[in-house]
């Protein structure tokens, strides 16, 4: 970052801090956020009367916990510092804190961004003395690598149930469809991640999933149809979310994706209501191809994600079929896969504490019931 002398002169520093003279301001800036996935860039402000200094800095993993040093103008004695953190170029977190120059002495401005600063400002953690950096803040995982599957505590909503004003349905043809895969109209409408890059097209399946990267996961039975996500070949064509991959028919309402919530904190749900196993491209409707309806939701901020099952039935030989018998359940990236499905803990990780490049809950499993989960990204 280039130094300006305006209202103050600034130095930003990642991970060391050189000696201080006298006379001025060390800020220290940490965020329990996501680094870059939640925030991706700084924006550092200083004020005294008319003159200001502002700057930009974009973060990386390693970038925070880091510093800034204020020295004093020839004739600056209070200074306002603002310190936004930016997502996607849109402020975030801001934090403000007025300081005053004493002579022959340093102070510290701890700068904490975290939701109290959301959309904020806030004001600075503490001022005093300092040694060295601050101890890191504990920071949520971007999952570029990997996600971890814990058993989900988090309501799923069914999105068919939800105002129609803000529900976009897909594939209802009112008698079903089978085999189909397109992208959804106008794309996410909030950032969110997935193994760290940002989501710019959500592709939805009937066999029941999500294609989260830029082209079409493929994800249909003439394609190969479901297989584990441990496999190195023939597993989508790029980044997608199973929530019940198998072969399968829309119900009637088709699948509904609906966005709740204000940011920073909304939801996108995306429920296939009703769908069936599909036998011989068959319209829903006897028993025996199961009445199926499963959600998969992705939240704001976090970049979580949650699958949930609402009514998994079936009569004679689709019983199995509907506990998961021939379906897969997960999440995978396009990474190398790093080890067999056996091998992947539910951290995503192989036994040697690689990534495996997915995370498997299930692969043609019976499951009885099928477990509601949560994907933390690592």
């Amino acid at each position: 970052m280039s130094t300006r002398r305006l209202a103050a002169a600034l130095l930003l520093l990642a991970a060391c801090r050189p000696e201080i003279p006298a006379a001025e301001v060390v800020v220290t800036i940490d965020t329990p956020f996501g680094v870059p996935c939640t925030i991706d860039t700084l924006l550092i402000e200083t004020a005294s009367g008319d003159d200001i200094a502002a700057e930009e800095i974009a973060l990386t993993e390693t970038a925070l916990p880091g510093s800034f040093t204020i020295l004093r103008g020839d004739s600056a004695q209070n200074i306002e510092v603002t310190v936004t953190g930016l997502r996607a170029g849109e402020p975030f977190a801001v934090a403000q804190q007025g300081v005053s120059f004493v002579d022959d002495s340093s102070l510290e401005l701890r700068v904490v961004l975290d939701r109290s600063c959301v959309p904020g400002p806030c004001p600075a953690v503490g001022v005093g003395g300092y040694e060295g950096l601050t101890e890191p803040v504990p920071r949520r995982g971007c999952g570029t690598e990997r996600y971890a599957s814990v058993p989900a505590t988090f309501a799923i909503r069914d999105a068919c149930g939800m105002d129609p004003a803000i529900v976009t349905r897909m594939f209802a043809s009112g008698t079903g469809v089978d085999e189909g895969e397109e992208v959804l109209p106008g794309g996410l409408s909030f950032p969110f991640h997935f193994y760290g890059q940002r989501v710019e097209n959500l592709w939805v399946g009937t066999n029941g999933y999500l294609g989260l990267g830029p082209n079409q996961p493929r994800g249909l039975s003439g394609d190969g149809g479901s297989q584990s996500l441990g496999e190195d070949s023939g597993v989508f064509t790029g980044p997608a979310i199973a929530a019940f991959w198998d072969n399968l028919s829309t119900g009637p309402q088709g699948i509904c994706i609906a966005t709740t919530g204000e940011a920073p904190d909304r939801i996108l749900w995306a429920t296939w209501k009703e769908a069936c196993l599909s036998v011989s491209s068959s319209p829903c409707g006897p028993l025996v191809q199961g009445r199926l309806t499963f959600t998969i939701a992705l939240e704001e901020t976090t970049d979580r994600i949650y699958i949930g099952y609402q009514e998994m039935t079936a009569t004679t030989a689709g019983v199995d079929r509907a506990k998961g018998q021939t379906a897969v359940i997960g999440i995978t990236s396009m990474a190398a896969k790093g080890c067999a499905a056996n091998m992947c803990s539910a951290e995503g990780l192989c036994p040697d504490g690689t990534a495996c490049g997915y995370t498997e809950i299930s692969a043609k499993t019976i499951r009885s019931p099928l477990p509601d989960v949560e994907l933390q990204p690592r």
